[in-house]
């Protein structure tokens, strides 16, 4: 795990970013309202890794706001993977949310499209998350953006729970 965060890190130093409308990198200052939104829709999470991520990727770590006010959050990570192809960039994302008043207006599909967009832009292979097999309303908008089921997992999304591996090939 440390050699694929040091491998991340070196892959995110060259990173290209592209220009986001509504969307910016994460600062400081922003870290409680992202805290306020990982605990709306996550259930015994702590925010001690988002404060990690948002160190270590802060230029992969996106709020998306409205009117001035953080509505929703993505983060990912980067890390090298081999395949019969040779040596490629696959990403993760790590958490993506939006605050609860604002679901179901496009926030979320926003901010996953406009990092998509980036991750092709910075030759990036594949992409990986996991979502809990209940929340059907992600898994809904990850199939329409493209993603698909590889497999069930257990306790990635939290202890004792049942989540979905699901992937975007990108090349």
């Amino acid at each position: 795990k440390l050699l694929r965060d040091t491998a991340g890190n070196l892959l995110v130093k060259h990173w290209k970013p592209i220009e986001k409308e509504d969307i910016v990198s994460i600062e400081d200052s922003m870290l409680r309202e992202v805290f306020r939104i990982q605990a709306e829709g996550f259930k015994n999470v702590s925010p001690e890794k988002l404060v990690k991520y948002s160190k270590n990727f802060r230029n992969i770590f996106y709020v998306i706001k409205s009117r001035d006010k953080i509505v929703g959050y993505c983060i990912y990570y980067l890390k090298p993977t081999l395949s019969l192809k040779g040596f490629e960039k696959q990403s993760v994302i790590y958490s993506i949310a939006t605050d609860r008043n604002f679901r179901g207006r496009g926030f979320a599909e926003r901010l996953l499209r406009s990092s998509i967009e980036e991750m092709k832009v910075n030759r990036i292979s594949s992409i990986l998350l996991y979502v809990n097999i209940n929340n059907l309303p992600a898994i809904q908008l990850y199939e329409k953006i493209g993603f698909r089921e590889i497999k069930q997992v257990k306790n990635i999304c939290g202890q004792k729970e049942n989540c979905y591996e699901m992937e975007l090939r990108l090349v």
